[in-house]
């Protein structure tokens, strides 16, 4: 095996995160190597030496592989935030949809009593907080992007996720817990509106599980 395959496959084993975005480090890492082997070939020196002194200039393969873990992280969260972003809205939409399809349900149950109405409207408030802090702190991550240096566009998206996600699970927490008080019947009205709560809560115990793994390995 080569010295830039053995580099390659070192750099392989220290790293986990999404598949993609990893084989495309892995690539760029190997096409700079090769480069740089190249460039030492065309000054006289062997393959395998070429080969060995482009991987010394490459740096170690732990510290390399930190660097490369970070960027990662970061490509996750934004995709995790993204996955918020589209999803978390798209569930609103069914949700409510399959209620009015299903109206005819909601009203053979009783009629809620005040403070029922506030626990959904403070819910409603947190579902629609949970996208757009995401689509908030992609923006400022973008922006400090051209500015700065990474670890200050890795923190604002950290924080981002972890405040989407916890507003998220707040709302499922608060439309549940509400309705489940007052009558749990309201939340099984229809087989539609069943399905769609539990999507939602699974969703959001995945987020919830994706934002928590990322900030222990952070």
């Amino acid at each position: 095996m080569s010295a830039i395959e053995a580099y390659i496959g070192d750099l392989d084993r220290r790293l986990s995160g999404p598949a993609g975005a990893k084989a495309d480090l892995l690539t760029e890492a190997r096409d700079g190597l090769t480069d740089a082997a190249e460039a030492y070939c065309a000054g006289g020196f062997d393959e395998a030496d070429a080969e060995r002194r482009a991987v010394a200039d490459f740096g170690p393969a732990d510290l390399i592989a930190r660097d490369y873990q970070a960027e990662l992280g970061l490509r996750r969260d934004i995709r995790v935030l993204w996955e918020l972003i589209v999803g978390v809205p798209l569930l609103i939409l069914a949700w409510d949809l399959a209620r009015v399809l299903s109206s005819g349900g909601w009203t053979r149950l009783s009629q809620p009593p005040v403070w029922y109405f506030r626990a959904i409207g403070l819910a409603d408030v947190l579902a629609a907080l949970s996208p757009t802090v995401a689509i908030g702190g992609l923006i400022v991550a973008r922006l400090l992007s051209r500015r700065r240096e990474g670890p200050s566009v890795a923190r604002v998206v950290s924080w981002s996720l972890a405040g989407a996600v916890g507003l998220n699970l707040l709302a499922v927490t608060t439309y549940g817990g509400a309705t489940g008080f007052l009558e749990p019947a309201r939340l099984i009205v229809s087989v539609p509106c069943a399905v769609l709560s539990g999507a939602w809560i699974l969703f959001s115990l995945r987020l919830t599980v994706a934002a928590r793994s990322r900030r222990i390995t952070a």
